[in-house]
């Protein structure tokens, strides 16, 4: 079933927290995928290949390239939208723990001190 579009600006007004589209990867059951863009409350992954529809939740791990050796962390997901056109599914994040939390704010800053958000 086509994933039914919001406007630009309901959509926009459902988000709490800004969303960035600085680089990272997300790792689902095995398969690595690109996040399209990102915030402290969840993720857009690209070209996503796996079974998950909206309501299912998942195990991921997260790869955040912060200055250094970079980060990793585990947390889980619920799918909140699929969209079959592009590929890219939606996940909101299940509290994050403190660390996880600590991880992409620090990423998030970094990004808005470099300009590149």
């Amino acid at each position: 079933m086509p994933a039914t579009h919001a406007p630009a600006s309901r959509q926009a007004d459902r988000r709490s927290t800004r969303r960035i589209s600085a680089p990272m990867t997300v790792v689902i059951g095995n398969a690595p995928y690109a996040i399209g863009d990102w915030s402290l409350g969840g993720l857009r992954v690209l070209e996503y290949s796996g079974a998950l529809e909206p309501g299912d939740c998942t195990a991921m791990r997260v790869f955040v390239p912060t200055a250094g050796p970079g980060a990793l962390f585990r947390t889980s997901g619920e799918v909140r939208r699929k969209d079959d056109e592009d590929g890219s599914v939606g996940v909101a994040f299940n509290d994050l723990d403190s660390v996880a939390f600590d991880t992409l704010n620090r990423y998030f800053r970094e990004r808005m001190l470099r300009g590149t958000v």
